[in-house]
């Protein structure tokens, strides 16, 4: 089960509790008004300060200073700081300063606080910490600038003490000036008793900070108001005596002036000083606050690597808030605890390389790197970063470290739930002897569980059990292993043995929860039991539970596998409804969706909505946006997002292995020449990316595409090794198996392909339906009756098997797996010209379960357009278009988003190519040529793409319809055009995009054509492999230390539809090479008439005459107007030539 995963932000308090005070308090007092001589960074960002509750808005926090004061924080003169030269009314410090009444102050020690960063370790600037720190002080300006500055501020000082009370409304440039203006008019004496001015300062520096609690990273704005709190700080210096319950609220106070000032060197000594009074639990709550606000001041000046040794420098104190050990909630500080932990997760996190940092300071204290090693796991897991969090973990081994198992234990957890199961195994693997063995056999259920792994959970489960440590997580998590395993069965009646309905007086504890009623509906929906799924729905409705975010998700995703748009848009807008927003785990189970319908335009529409509901991106839904635009073939797209993560700069974004699986996945779908696939395979282990399974079914499928059976069973044999270390997560199951069987069976090698079928068996494995497609696929080709009917046969006792055993139907949808195995067959009967034999196989199909799809009634289409049945056609056109306008139909899914217009989600869909081209070629056979025209008008209209195929068919429906000028204006303007554009090969590529999205800048044009790539065909894919080994050359290669892996796909994308997709067909040249030949010879192109023949000639002298002055002014016309078509028939008449003379083993020149 998936955890629901809670952000906590609390607000800081300062309390203030009386106690007796050491007098080691004075020395902190002593450096209060001591400016800081290290230099500001650049401002990176400018946030808005946020209002205190109840109170009004921040206001532009500015006002006239000094000269000197004024100056650039980032270049601050030596000792120029107006406190200690001015003897004038300085603005900025609000009182008159002579130099004998500089502030006393002890002498310091002589530190060098070192404020160079470890580039290698922490970003070189600080990024932001949140979305909230990213705004602009820009609104905060306009706040000011539209103040009614007719009303002045009252100045009395009961005003000023009203402002105090938290109840009433603050505004801190109001308050300011207030008590600026009183402190002049009162001969700059005290205006506010000591205790006041404390509160005064307290209130000034909550409204400084951001809605999170945090403070801003603007260093120009934080030093001015460091300097006004400072000022009243040192108004009210030796006003409290050592015991004074203000003492301790005074001296955090003064730590964090310090740190806005930038003296984080003083500012951490005070703090440090502070902890060495006994605190009471509220004390050390507002000391915490203090810690919180250090971190975020020495990322903003140092980077992330000081904060974490400025944890690991104050452990004593730090350590109960920085892992498990947190402090009780019911304690005074369990809120300052938990808002410390989030801000120092957030900061540690973003060091990139957590393990290389560790590996630099092995010369440290063995129990200092401890400590070094933990604070970084727990920040890597809270923020996700389980790769970087997985790599300190192995570097702690190696320094031999004694890791806690809890937190190993933790780790697992965390990578089994992002099912990084590889990971997640080697780790758990490893503590055979737990010193929690509690933990130990829940983390082992929940691990394995999460997998499917029925054996091992059931295994754990029972010690559980025999130790009566059982919990209802435990209960769910033995019932989500089988509803993994697509043993939804099962689960039910596990649900029943642990809450039996027949029990008399059930309490309230063994009643069952909405995680028992969430894991049945899940199980369900694993198994795409639609009739279970609603009955365990209302079921758990009837107990009373209403679904929450987890539940919704999995209803959407069962909708989705199956495509259902409106029904995910229908689930988006019930959500809405019931007030529980879509989350980021919604918004990529969409995209998801989108990437199977292969609509990467709508996808990023739903992206750009989910960027305004304020939704941050992670990894996994940047990487479903890329894959949308792999499956649509939309290369230019998968460049652009695989660039975007690699140069974002956010640590959450960082590159991981499904990223480039994704990638790799384009590689093979493009048709990429094998050594390139293989050189970045072997590139990517190099610096050190671990692959997975399905690394290598992709470069396993790239070797079978090149022929190149050899080495594909060698990489299967590698792959079979690294399977031992990933065990027991990874399973060989028929994917892999099935693309080396394909392979075989593609180059003809039965018995090689037999033997692997059989090796799937004696393995115990379980073949697909896309295994038994490429069996029947195989005898069908064949073409014979024998081959025919051993086809049929096996399909039949595939059909005949048991339900029970029907282990292809668990993977995939039912509809889907029932045309895999129907189809074969129907193609190659289609093929044969036996209409009623496609018509058998495609009801057979319906009465077994399956649903008419594209591919199955564009089949039928064939059948009929191959037997010239055009009645029938105009019954199955209907149809195929109804579908394809479902199914591109996305509109639902933007209800209510103002933010997305309709027309930018034009279908970008090759749904309609094939069917469209069949239905063209049988509508200009049975000679209805204006219906052509209507069609394809009416598909453009609605923006359906063409492909290189439909528009050399319609070139040759255009002859048929004697449209000579329209049909050579398609060669001169639409597909030699686009061949010469995918010949220009462009340098220009934005390696570092802002965005992700490829929309944005250039808009769908339904002019454009279809993309066109050979996909998931096999054959087509093995073709352009061929072409592309053989043309690319050394276009394609890349640099020794390039680790640059987009580019080969960046340069193939533009250069690959020359060479196998965009050009004249054979067939389109050979019927306009005709047609010159006959208007050659004073012979018009007559229309084909509805029998399917030219329309007859008269046989009139005159009419003979007439004919041929039109023929010869068509053919000038053409040779005018449309140059480079003929050029392009001409070149090939003299090619297929050529090709004659070869083939007669003649040289051209004999003809005898």
């Amino acid at each position: 089960m998936i955890e629901p995963l809670a952000a906590v932000i609390i607000n800081g308090v300062l309390p203030r509790i009386p106690l007796g005070r050491a007098s080691i308090l004075k020395s902190a007092f002593a450096a209060m008004a001591r400016p800081s001589k290290r230099p500001f960074p650049q401002v990176f960002f400018t946030p808005i300060p946020r209002p205190c509750k109840g109170k009004g808005k921040a206001t532009h926090l500015r006002t006239v200073e000094c000269t000197q004061c004024a100056i650039s924080p980032a270049e601050p003169p030596v000792n120029s700081c107006c406190i200690t030269k001015h003897s004038l009314w300085c603005p900025k410090r609000n009182r008159l300063f002579m130099m004998n009444e500089v502030i006393p102050r002890r002498s310091r020690i002589s530190r060098q606080p070192g404020t160079q960063r470890c580039s290698r370790h922490s970003s070189s600037s600080a990024s932001p910490l949140s979305s909230s720190q990213t705004r602009s002080l820009d609104s905060l300006h306009s706040v000011s600038q539209n103040r009614d500055l007719v009303t002045e501020p009252a100045f009395d000082v009961d005003h000023l003490r009203s402002l105090l009370r938290k109840s009433n409304p603050f505004d801190p440039e109001q308050a300011w000036h207030s008590y600026t203006v009183l402190l002049q008019e009162n001969h700059y004496q005290p205006v506010l008793a000591s205790a006041e001015c404390l509160r005064f300062a307290e209130r000034l520096l909550d409204a400084l900070k951001l809605p999170n609690d945090t403070l801003p990273a603007d260093s120009g704005l934080l030093r001015t108001w460091g300097t006004r709190l400072n000022s009243i700080l040192g108004d009210s210096e030796s006003s409290f005596p050592d015991d004074s319950p203000e003492v301790i609220p005074r001296l955090c106070l003064s730590a964090q002036v310090h740190a806005l000032l930038g003296d984080l060197v003083q500012a951490a000594q005070v703090a440090h000083e502070i902890q060495e009074i006994p605190l009471t639990d509220s004390e050390k709550g507002a000391l915490l606050d203090v810690y919180r606000d250090l971190l975020v001041l020495t990322r903003l000046h140092r980077g992330s690597t000081h904060v974490l040794d400025l944890i690991i420098r104050e452990w004593n104190f730090l350590a109960p808030h920085c892992g498990n050990w947190s402090t009780s909630k019911r304690s005074a500080m369990s809120k300052q605890s938990t808002s410390f932990r989030e801000a120092a997760y957030k900061v540690i996190a973003e060091i990139s390389n957590g393990a290389g940092l560790l590996f630099t300071r092995w010369k440290m204290d063995k129990d200092d790197r401890l400590r070094m090693g933990e604070v970084l796991l727990q920040a890597y897991c809270a923020e996700e970063l389980l790769h970087s969090a997985h790599a300190v973990l192995l570097e702690m081994r190696t320094q031999r470290l004694p890791i806690e198992d809890q937190l190993q234990l933790k780790l697992v957890r965390t990578l089994a739930k992002a099912d990084l199961f590889a990971l997640a195994n080697e780790i758990f693997l490893a503590l055979t002897h737990s010193t929690a063995p509690r933990k130990y056999y829940s983390t082992g259920l929940y691990l394995y569980a999460r997998q499917g792994d029925v054996a091992r959970a059931e295994q754990f489960y029972k010690k559980l059990d025999n130790n009566n440590w059982c919990t209802p997580v435990d209960q769910c998590m033995l019932m989500h292993a089988y509803a993994v395993a697509g043993r939804a069965e099962t689960v039910v009646e596990l649900f029943h043995e642990f809450f039996p309905k027949d029990s008399v007086n059930i309490s309230r504890v063994a009643r069952p929860g909405l995680l028992h009623y969430t894991t049945v509906v899940f199980a369900h929906a694993e198994r795409a039991d639609f009739d279970g799924l609603n009955f365990w729905l209302e079921a758990m409705l009837d107990a009373g539970y209403s679904p929450d975010a987890y539940v919704y998700n999995i209803i959407l995703q069962s909708f989705a596998s199956r495509g259902e748009v409106d029904a995910v848009a229908a689930i988006l807008e019930q959500m809405r409804a019931a007030q529980i927003m879509p989350t980021r785990v919604h918004y990529t189970s969409v995209i998801t969706l989108l990437a199977r319908r292969k609509d990467p335009v709508a996808a990023e529409a739903i992206y750009k909505r989910a960027l305004h509901e304020g939704i941050a991106p992670d990894r996994r839904m940047l990487t479903s946006l890329m894959n949308a635009h792999v499956e649509a073939g939309s290369w230019a797209g998968v460049v652009r997002v695989f660039d975007y993560l690699r140069e974002s700069g956010d640590f959450r974004l960082t590159l991981s292995i499904e990223v480039y699986n994704t990638l790799l996945k384009a590689y093979v779908l493009i048709g990429t020449p094998f050594r390139v696939v293989s050189l970045i395979f072997r590139k990517l282990q190099r610096i050190g990316v671990r692959p997975d399974g399905h690394t290598y079914a992709l470069i396993i499928q790239s070797a079978c595409d090149a022929g190149l059976m050899n080495i594909a069973e060698d990489i299967f044999a590698e792959m079979e090794d690294k399977a031992k270390e990933w065990e027991p997560f990874y399973r060989l199951d028929a994917f892999v198996l099935t693309i080396i069987m394909a392979g075989h069976l593609r180059l003809g090698h039965k018995v090689y392909a037999k033997a692997c079928y059989e090796d799937m068996l004696r393995r115990g494995i379980q073949p697909s339906s896309i295994t038994f497609k490429q069996i029947l696929q195989a005898y069908g080709n064949e073409g014979t009756e024998e081959s025919l009917q051993i086809a049929e046969s096996f399909l039949k006792s595939i059909m005949n098997t048991d339900p029970a055993h029907r282990g292809w139907l668990t993977s995939q949808s039912r509809a889907f797996a029932l045309e895999n195995l129907h189809s074969p067959l129907m193609l190659v009967y289609a093929r044969q010209q036996k209409p009623e034999e496609v018509e058998r196989l495609f009801e057979a199909m319906l009465e077994a379960g399956g649903e008419p799809s594209i591919q199955s009634l564009t089949i039928l289409l064939d059948a009929y357009r191959r037997t010239g049945n055009i009645e029938a056609i105009h019954r199955v056109w209907p149809q195929i278009w109804q579908l394809a306008s479902r199914l591109s139909r996305v509109d639902g899914l933007f209800k209510g988003d103002n933010s997305t217009a309709t027309d930018s989600l034009q279908r970008q869909s090759d749904l309609l190519c094939m069917p469209l081209s069949i239905y063209i070629d049988a509508l200009s056979t049975a000679g209805e040529h204006h219906a052509i025209s209507d069609v394809w008008t009416r598909a453009r209209s609605q923006g359906f793409g063409f492909d290189s195929h439909n528009w050399n068919h319609l070139a040759v429906a255009l002859v048929r319809a004697s449209e000579l000028d329209r049909a050579f204006e398609v060669l001169e303007r639409v597909i030699i055009p686009f061949q010469r554009q995918s010949q220009v090969l462009s340098g220009t590529r934005n390696s570092s995009p802002e965005s992700p999205l490829t929309f944005d800048l250039m808009p769908p044009d339904v002019d454009e054509p279809a993309a066109e790539a050979p996909m998931h065909r096999k054959e087509r894919r093995a073709l352009a492999v061929k072409i592309a080994t053989k043309k690319s050359g050394s276009l394609l290669d890349m640099e020794e230390d390039s680790t640059d892996f987009a580019h080969p796909l960046h340069i193939l994308h533009q250069v690959v539809p020359s060479w196998s997709m965009w050009r004249p067909h054979a067939v389109t040249l050979e019927v306009l090479s005709r047609v010159l030949r006959h208007l050659q010879g004073g012979r018009i192109v007559q229309p084909v008439t509805s029998d399917g023949t030219p329309s007859k000639k008269s046989r009139d002298s005159d009419d003979q005459h007439s004919r041929a002055k039109i023929a010869s002014d068509t053919l000038r016309r053409i040779y005018h107007k449309y140059p480079e078509a003929v050029r392009a028939v001409i070149l090939y008449e003299r090619q297929q030539s050529r090709l004659d003379a070869i083939s007669r083993q003649d040289d051209g020149w004999n003809r005898g």
